[in-house]
């Protein structure tokens, strides 16, 4: 599984990204954004185009982000909190359903 990748083109240049370094991916309008341990990446596209190549430990919260529950420290009041330090809101809906693949994954991760 560790050799599995995602090709992004952006301006001229392609750079590979390990699903590992992913903390989060956030649609904004046309483009795409990875946001890395490290960096943020763009292209243009839609996330559909991502999701079904990421691992089981991505979960799309909504239209406008995946987010990877091996980064996520903590969530409340409708916030994810990530190992990086950045954070994102999401609606309600969203966030129960994020939750619930939160609690699932990290009961998962423990066995």
């Amino acid at each position: 599984m560790e050799d599995r990748f995602i090709v992004l083109k952006f301006k001229g240049e392609v750079r590979k990204i390990i699903p590992q370094e992913i903390v989060f991916v956030e649609q904004n309008l046309r483009k795409v954004l990875f946001h890395l341990n490290s960096e943020v990446c763009g292209t243009y596209g839609k996330i559909e185009n991502y999701v079904e190549h990421l691992p089981r430990e991505f979960y799309q919260c909504n239209k406008s982000y995946v987010i990877n529950l091996d980064k996520v420290v903590k969530m409340g009041n409708q916030v994810i909190y990530f190992s990086d330090g950045k954070d994102i809101r999401i609606g309600r809906q969203s966030f129960h359903g994020a939750k619930k693949a939160f609690l699932k994954f990290a009961s998962q991760s423990e066995s």
